[in-house]
């Protein structure tokens, strides 16, 4: 069998429910995936994207429960009858949470674990995973425990592992969403590479710009259906579909006279030898909207944890105001998941009177998932979960960790609107994003954290960061600039 027929995908009447679920997950979905071809998969939070991809992988039924009819066949072979060990040398799936995917703890050994399974000999192993690394940018981190990663640093670890094992047919759930500009650049640079290796791939992505030098075919879905198929090569497609990313600018607010609910000053902060933070001043000030940006390891999570409470600095001090609220939305839910339903975690604290739980899971688009475990949602909707848990609350002081991750335009809109609200009730909001052009167009002032520490208004902090080759972190990198002022919510 050539490398052409092993890398083509058919989708024949595929239905997929899950047992917790009235409506189906996917819906009589039939597509052709072409040898070497890409698809960009694009459509609104729990539309189907992630499941239609873990049943391509095999995962779902052999490994996730769903009632599945119809059939999904990879160079003729069915997925659903296949080894799910054989099934892996010829497909590779990077799954949306990079948690859920790593299993050992070193990172070299993390790269290495799918091609000693396969009982490569040990040089092409090494071949492997060298290339791997290199590919992805993270030659520097072989040696690190995987424990010790950023989320954005474990997704390129992520990426990594499933290239070393040089599948016909990648599969790629949002693979930048937890990456910062320029390893996000590195990665859709790498994809144009594979492309041309005979390679299918498969990218679902709401930021679907830096995608476009890739001519890929896109599949817009929504109820579990592909409801739109087309080539996409221009920004103008994207706009036509309603798929642009632009945002209008938020009226500026008078100058900050709000109290500073937390303080940090000379704030020094390290992981075993790695010192993340170094000498930092930070302000959390009531009414005010700050957003964090920077390279993947560059300490901003270390810096929302520094605010919470959660981490006590090495060196220097941390401050706040009497009685200080504080409510946090991790980078990754699961790790603020308690509950065995959403609505027993929507009342984690405290109850709600019927009428009031409905129309906040309406607002979060959660409506009927009453009664659903909320580690059976998809990462779309675990967070807009917890984004809600956590404003129910009225915090002084609320630290998001990129909230915007794995939502659709309308989710987006929703979240700006309760963030806006609760900076207009007078809490202090830091926000940290990888989606510069939200930022830049959402905060009141912002703060880069990489090699340096930079601080400013949005306008200004960009104008430093061109003045120093920072350009992926700036909005015009990412072709929203004229954009942006046609954009709105």
């Amino acid at each position: 069998m050539s490398s052409n027929d092993r890398s083509e995908v058919r989708i024949e009447g595929l239905l997929v429910r899950f047992p917790d679920r009235e409506r189906p997950a996917v819906c009589e979905v039939s597509e052709r995936i072409e040898p070497g071809e890409v698809v960009a998969i694009a459509g609104p939070s729990g539309c189907g994207k992630t499941t239609l991809c873990r049943t391509i992988a095999g995962f779902i039924p052999s490994l996730l429960h769903a009632d599945v009819t119809g059939d999904v066949t990879v160079g003729g072979a069915s997925v659903l009858s296949s080894d799910p060990a054989h099934l892996a040398v010829r497909v590779g799936l990077v799954q949306q949470d990079p948690d859920a995917q790593v299993c050992t703890l070193g990172v070299r050994q993390e790269v290495a674990f799918g091609p000693e399974n396969l009982a490569l000999p040990i040089d092409e192993v090494n071949r492997r995973v060298d290339e791997a690394l290199r590919v992805v940018g993270i030659e520097a981190l072989a040696d690190r425990q995987t424990t010790t990663l950023s989320g954005g640093e474990k997704q390129r670890l992520a990426i990594a592992s499933i290239l070393a094992m040089e599948p016909d047919i990648l599969l790629l759930d949002e693979p930048t969403a937890n990456l910062d500009p320029e390893g996000a650049k590195t990665i859709f640079e790498t994809l144009g590479r594979l492309r041309g290796e005979d390679r299918s791939l498969v990218v679902v992505e709401h930021r679907l710009a830096p995608l476009l030098p890739l001519a890929p075919r896109l599949w817009v879905m929504d109820g579990g259906r592909v409801v739109i198929r087309r080539p996409t090569r221009r920004h103008e497609d994207l706009v036509e579909l309603g798929l642009r990313s632009g945002w209008r600018r938020l009226s500026p607010r008078p100058a900050a006279t709000g109290e500073a609910r937390r303080t940090l000053r000379e704030v020094s902060f390290r992981y075993g030898d790695v010192e993340v933070l170094r000498g930092l001043d930070f302000d959390a000030v009531s009414g005010e909207i700050v957003g964090i940006i920077g390279p993947n390891g560059g300490g901003k999570t270390t810096l929302l944890r520094l605010l919470s409470g959660l981490e006590t600095p090495h060196e220097g001090e941390a401050s706040s105001t009497e009685d200080l609220r504080v409510a946090m939305v991790f980078q990754h839910p699961h790790q603020q998941i308690f509950e065995r339903t959403v609505k027993r975690e929507l009342e984690i604290d405290g109850p709600l009177e019927e009428d009031a739980r409905r129309a906040l899971l309406e607002e979060a688009r959660l409506e009927g998932y009453d009664d659903v475990p909320p580690l059976s949602l998809s990462l779309g909707e675990q967070r807009r979960l917890t984004v809600t848990t956590a404003l129910r609350t009225q915090p002084d002081l609320l630290l998001l960790d990129e909230p915007f991750i794995g939502q659709d335009r309308h989710n987006v809109a929703w979240m700006i609107g309760r963030i806006v609200e609760a900076r207009n009730r007078g809490a202090a909001i830091v926000l940290v994003s990888h989606d510069v052009p939200l930022l830049s167009a959402l905060c009141d002032r912002m703060h880069y954290l990489g090699d340096r520490v930079l601080e400013g208004t949005p306008e200004d902090l960009f104008g430093q960061l061109r003045e120093i080759g920072r350009d992926a972190f700036t909005p015009e990198y990412w072709g929203d600039a004229a954009e942006g002022a046609q954009g709105g919510r």
